[in-house]
């Protein structure tokens, strides 16, 4: 199951890095997506600013989830979800300068990563695990 998880984390690592990294206009589709079901689930009461948030937060929840899994450690998951936020919202703001660096995002993406690992928590797997 560690191995999975592992696969998938190296995955989803990539997406993550290709979104927040690249060029914005390289995620668009993605924001508009988002956007759009945010938009349509909340019957039009979300404006892009909330609908940004939430989307930070979730882009963590699979990152923190599987990094637990992973590790079997769910607070350290949670806390290396923290610091590659900050590291991806510094590499923002030294060499990608399209991109719009925010503690914010960092705030953010740490509560994902913290939802996810919690998620992971529940797992009797992860829970018994040394």
């Amino acid at each position: 199951m560690r191995w999975i998880a592992a696969t998938l984390l190296a995955l989803y690592a990539v997406f993550v890095a290709r979104l927040t990294l690249a060029d914005p206009s390289t995620g668009r589709p993605v924001f508009d997506l988002a956007d759009y079901w945010a938009t349509a689930l909340s019957s039009g009461r979300l404006d892009w600013t909330e609908t940004e948030v939430l989307a930070n937060i979730a882009l963590f929840v699979p990152a923190g989830l599987l990094l637990a899994v992973v590790l079997r450690r769910p607070l350290l998951a949670a806390v290396l979800c923290v610091l590659a936020s900050a590291f991806v919202e510094l590499a923002q703001q030294r060499w990608f300068p399209t991109r719009v660096p925010s503690l914010a995002d960092v705030e953010h993406n740490g509560l994902g990563g913290l939802v996810g690992a919690s998620l992971a928590w529940l797992s009797p797997a992860v829970r018994r695990a040394p």
